[in-house]
């Protein structure tokens, strides 16, 4: 009786993208933004596409390969490669921080980037005064 349980549990599991490799994650966004095949992929990367199947497999490209998708595509190497973020990508917590403040009324919002802006200063003050005196360094 457990062990249905256990295959049942295994079967109704979904694919958590934390287990997903960042670089294949990055393949299938670029995949599914730019509207392109993996034989596309393929072509531009001049490799076949048993070789981009297994990119998306692996979670491994070369540079070269790399390289060549971010020419044609206009992505970043860094980005591709899973070593950063694409200009203007926000973080998971940069979008939720963003999502809850455009639901405020604009002159909301205008009053939380006041607030903010003096928890800031408070904090920078409290820092240079108890936490690292002497330093008077400002971001």
């Amino acid at each position: 009786m457990e062990c249905k349980h256990i295959v049942y549990t295994l079967r109704m599991k979904t694919i958590d993208m934390n287990d997903v490799p960042l670089i294949t994650q990055r393949l299938n966004e670029l995949v599914k933004s730019k509207g392109v095949s993996k034989a596309e992929l393929a072509r531009v990367a001049g490799v076949s596409p048993q070789s981009v199947n297994g990119w998306f497999k692996r979670g491994s490209i070369s540079k070269e390969a790399a390289a060549k998708l971010s020419a044609e595509y206009d992505v970043s190497l860094s980005w591709l490669l899973g070593e950063g973020k694409q200009e203007g990508e926000l973080t998971a917590e940069e979008q939720r921080l963003l999502k809850v403040f455009n639901q405020f009324p604009p002159i909301e919002r205008n009053n939380m980037l006041l607030a903010f802006e003096m928890r800031l200063q408070e904090l920078r003050e409290y820092y240079s005064k108890y936490v690292n005196p002497g330093s008077d360094k400002k971001d």
